[in-house]
C-alpha cells in the first residue's frame, strides 16, 4: 500500500471525512475545524523506511481534542518557536506569521504540543485572538529558540585535515532552525570562527564548516543531496553563509528552477 492509501484507511477508521484539493492537499474535517494537511513529508519517510506504523502515528495526531479550540496565550507561550522551512511550500505562507530568510528559505513561527509530537503554524488570526502584538510573539519565539541553542552541544569530527561541526540535541524538529538564532554564534565561533558555512539539508541534519575551508564545500555534496532527497522533512540543498549580516545562500547542490 502507498502512504496515501494507508492514510486514507486511517482517516476512515477515525470516521474523518476528507477531500483533496487541486494541489493534492488533504482537507480533513476534524470536529468543527477544516484542517489542511500536506502529506509530502509522510510520503517521503514511508518511501525511505517502508514503515506503515509511522503513517498511523501521524494520523493519531488528528485528534479532535487538539483542534477543538485554540490554546490560550499563557498555555502556548512556553511552546512557541520558529521553524526553518523551504519557500516552495504548496500552500504558501500568506496566512502565517513568517519572515523571509533567503530566496529559498522562510522562518515560520509555530507552536508545538507539550509532547512535541505536532507542530502548528501560527496564523495572523491566532495572534489577534491572543491579543498580543506580532513583535511580542517574535520575541517569545526568539527567547525559546535561544534556550534550545544553550542546551545544544557542538560535536566536531575530522574529515581529513578539515573539522566538521554537528549539532547535538535531544530529538527535536528544530535542529536546523537553531542556525537562525543569535546564540548560534556563541555555540560555534570558538571552534570555527565567524562567519561560518552551514548546510542544513534536513530538519535534523546540520553541518558547520569554518570560513577558511571554502574549498572543502564541494566534498559535502554527496551527503547533502542524500539527506535532502531522502529525508522526511528536507529543507535546502543550498550552502549557507552565516555571519553578522545574517544568512545568505552562496550556492546550491540542487539549484531551484527559478535560480
Amino acid at each position: 500500500m502507498s502512504a496515501d492509501e494507508l492514510f486514507k484507511a486511517a482517516l476512515k477508521r477515525r470516521s474523518l471525512d476528507y477531500t483533496l484539493d487541486g494541489d493534492g492537499l488533504y482537507i480533513v474535517q476534524i470536529g468543527d475545524v477544516s484542517a489542511t494537511i500536506n502529506l509530502d513529508n509522510v510520503r517521503r519517510n514511508y518511501e525511505r523506511d517502508n514503515d506503515a506504523e509511522a503513517v498511523e502515528e501521524f494520523a493519531k495526531h488528528l485528534d479532535v481534542s487538539v483542534f477543538d479550540k485554540q490554546p490560550s496565550w499563557e498555555q502556548v507561550k512556553p511552546w512557541i518557536r520558529y521553524s526553518l522551512e523551504p519557500s516552495d511550500y504548496v500552500g504558501g505562507f500568506d496566512d502565517t506569521v513568517h519572515e523571509i530568510v533567503t530566496a529559498g528559505l522562510v522562518k515560520v513561527f509555530i507552536f508545538t504540543l507539550p509532547d512535541g509530537a505536532s507542530i502548528c503554524w501560527i496564523s495572523h488570526d491566532m495572534v489577534a485572538n491572543w491579543s498580543v502584538s506580532q513583535d511580542e510573539l517574535i520575541a517569545v519565539a526568539n527567547t525559546n529558540i535561544d534556550q534550545l541553542v544553550n542546551q545544544t552541544k557542538l560535536e566536531v569530527q575530522q574529515a581529513g585535515e578539515v573539522e566538521l561541526g554537528m549539532l547535538s540535541l535531544d530529538d527535536t524538529p528544530f535542529k536546523a532552525s537553531l542556525i537562525l538564532s543569535p546564540q548560534f554564534r556563541s555555540l560555534v565561533s570558538a571552534e570555527f570562527g565567524w562567519p561560518v558555512f552551514v548546510v542544513a539539508p534536513a530538519r535534523d541534519f546540520v553541518y558547520v564548516l569554518s570560513h577558511r575551508h571554502r574549498d572543502f564545500l564541494g566534498r559535502l555534496g554527496g551527503v547533502v543531496l542524500r539527506e535532502y532527497n531522502e529525508s522526511g522533512h528536507s529543507i535546502t540543498a543550498d550552502v549557507l553563509q552565516i555571519g553578522d549580516d545574517g544568512v545568505a545562500a552562496i550556492g546550491s547542490f540542487a539549484p531551484r528552477a527559478d535560480s
